[in-house]
Formats: structure tokens, sequence, C-alpha cells
């Protein structure tokens, strides 16, 4: 089947995971997607931090008409004039601190009363954003893969399990991944073994190879023997070379670049020599002297090398 061309739409970031939660007070539902409208009754959703500061409002309000009950039923039953008065100031005095207090400690507060809150619906929470995964699902049967995807990389933020991860990978795998997508890889890689993932990973290292990373590596040779067997060698070679992309990644896989530098295309060769040239100070291991003897099998005489090679004949000279 020929993968769906689509336009994937930037990711909203915010700074808490939790300000992406709307809620619909119609339905009572939570959801996590990028949807303004409640898609079952078609009420504004609102966002958590307009309900918390919603509560909170009412709350400080309710507080502060205490206070002047308070200090309207003192000065009425005050026996004197000066009791009056003595009241009167007194309840202003109160009512200053506690607007100054209260604006001291309203963002703890802000947060208190949204930990109080999301502890609360923690199960509405939960419901909600399993709605948004049945929407997700459908989206995937009427092949609106853009919208399906965008659903599950917003339910990503909340919920990080592979079964998610693995729904994620196979709608990336049925989109034909272009190099202005905003993609990602690393928060993606499931626990074990899954051919799909492989699978995007390999493709995205065809388009972005900054993506691989660290983690990411060492995942290809953890499961080097199942991902051989169902995408062959050429996969490890690929993913070898671009651990050339920092020097740190070299020293942390120099085993595994080692194992498949016989593979390297010319380019990637030149770039580890170049590499291994700038830091003589770094203790390469066998990697440098694999390298100097791929460089004089192989590229000898090759004008691009030629700093390598005398500098390899001097070093055999001097020996």
């Amino acid at each position: 089947m020929a993968k769906q061309a689509v336009q994937l739409s930037k990711k909203k970031r915010t700074k808490y995971r939790f300000q992406k939660l709307k809620m619909c007070k119609k339905c009572n539902r939570y959801s996590v997607l990028k949807d303004k409208i409640c898609p079952t009754c078609g009420t504004n959703l609102v966002g958590i931090e307009s309900l918390v500061k919603s509560i909170l409002k009412k709350r400080l309000t309710t507080e502060a008409i205490r206070i002047l009950i308070v200090v309207c039923l003192g000065i009425v039953f005050a026996p004197t004039i000066k009791t009056m008065y003595y009241s009167l100031i007194a309840g202003i005095i109160f009512c200053i601190s506690y607007v100054a207090l209260t604006s001291l400690f309203m963002k703890s507060e802000y947060f208190h009363q949204m930990k109080k809150l999301l502890r609360a619906d923690f199960r509405k929470i939960q419901a909600g954003i399993q709605y948004d995964s049945d929407l997700a699902k459908a989206d995937v049967k009427e092949e609106r893969l853009a919208a399906a995807y965008e659903k599950l990389r917003e339910i990503g933020d909340f919920i990080s399990t592979d079964r998610l991860k693995v729904r994620r990978v196979m709608v990336l795998n049925d989109i034909a991944l272009r190099s202005d997508m905003e993609l990602e890889l690393e928060g993606l890689i499931p626990s074990s073994y899954d051919k799909d993932f492989v699978k995007y990973a390999l493709e995205v290292l065809k388009i972005n190879r900054m993506l691989i990373t660290k983690k990411c590596i060492a995942y290809f040779i953890h499961y080097r023997d199942a991902i051989v067997i169902d995408f062959g060698m050429d996969s490890l070679v690929s993913v070898a070379g671009t651990a050339l992309r920092m020097k740190l990644y070299i020293l942390e896989f120099s085993t595994f670049i080692e194992e498949f530098l016989d593979y390297f295309p010319k380019e990637r060769v030149l770039r580890l020599c170049s590499i291994i040239h700038a830091n003589p100070e770094v203790e390469w291991g066998g990697l440098k002297e694999k390298t100097m003897r791929v460089v004089a099998k192989k590229y000898h005489y090759d004008p691009d090398f030629k700093s390598f090679t005398i500098e390899r004949e001097r070093v055999i000279s001097h020996v």
C-alpha cells in the first residue's frame, strides 16, 4: 500500500504537561487534544488552568465575604462608638493583611489547588484520555492518518506505554515522511524488540541523522540479531555510520563501529579519520588501528586521505 502524503501540524509545547488538559463542563469529560470544542456536545472546552483559577477565585471571594461579614457584625454589635472604631480599624488592617498574604502566596496556592483537582479527578482524566484514544482509532480506520497521529502524539505526553508507542509508530509507517516534519524517535523507543519501530527508525535515519541518539544506537546493538534477520546487515552498517556524528558516540560504541568499518562508504571513513586525527590525545584503542588499516587497504592512493596515509607511513618508519 502506498504511503499517505500528509501535513503534520507542529506539536504544541507547554511548560507543564497538565497545561494541555481541558474539560467540557457539560459532559464533565477531560481531553488532552488540541480541539477547542467538545466533539460530543459542541461546548467550548475549558483549559485546566482557567478551571483552577476559577475555583481559586471563587474560594477567595467566599473567604473575603466571610471576613467582611465578621467585620460588619463587629461594627454593628459594638457596644460603644470607640469599640466600633476599633472594630473598623481592626477589620481594615485584617483585610489589607489578607490581600497582601494572598498575593504573596498566590502562586503556591494555585499549584496546591491544581494538585488537589488532579488527584480528585484522576479517574475522570483517565476516562477522558481513553476517549481521546478511541477518537484516534476511528481516525486510523477512516485513514485520516494526520489527525490520528496528532491525537496519539498529544496522548503520548501523558501515557508512555509500549502499546501507545507502537500505535504511533504504525501510523507513522503509513505516512510519507519528509525532512520538514517535526519527527521524534527517542521518545518512541519501546522496552522490547518491535519490528515496526526498527522500520520507522531506519526511515528516520535517512531523513535526519540527528534524531539517532545514544539510546537509539544502544537499542539497535541490543537487538542486533533480530534486526539482521528482519532488515539485513545494511541496517546495522547505517546505524554504526551514524554513530560517527559525535566523538562521544564514537568512544561509547567504538567496538560496534570497528565491527562494520570495512563496510562504511568513503565519506564515513573520511569523517572518522578526521575526528581521530583532530584528537590525538584521545585513547582510541583498536579503532584507530583498524581505521588506518582500512585507509591503507582501500584509499592509499586517494588524495582525500593523503594526510592520513603520510602520517601512518611516518609512524611505521619511526617504529
